[in-house]
């Protein structure tokens, strides 16, 4: 199981629309991108600056991609 399916159960499971979402600890990005899947207003950290760069790269691919359902 992908992490951003795992986000995507505590989300749906425990926040509620119009939750502003916050992570202290963005990592590789799979709360983001829960988040973004599921329409929360997100806000995250990361001092790693790869770890950081490398979320941003995930991320867009990640919007890029055509929904096909």
């Amino acid at each position: 199981v992908s992490q951003s399916r795992y986000y995507s159960f505590l989300l749906h499971n425990y926040a509620k629309e119009g939750d502003k979402i916050l992570d202290t600890h963005l990592g590789s990005g799979s709360s983001r991108i829960a988040a973004y899947d599921m329409g929360f207003d997100f806000t995250a950290f990361e001092l790693d600056e790869e770890y950081f760069y490398a979320q941003e790269k995930r991320f867009n691919q990640f919007k890029s991609q055509l929904k096909l359902f």
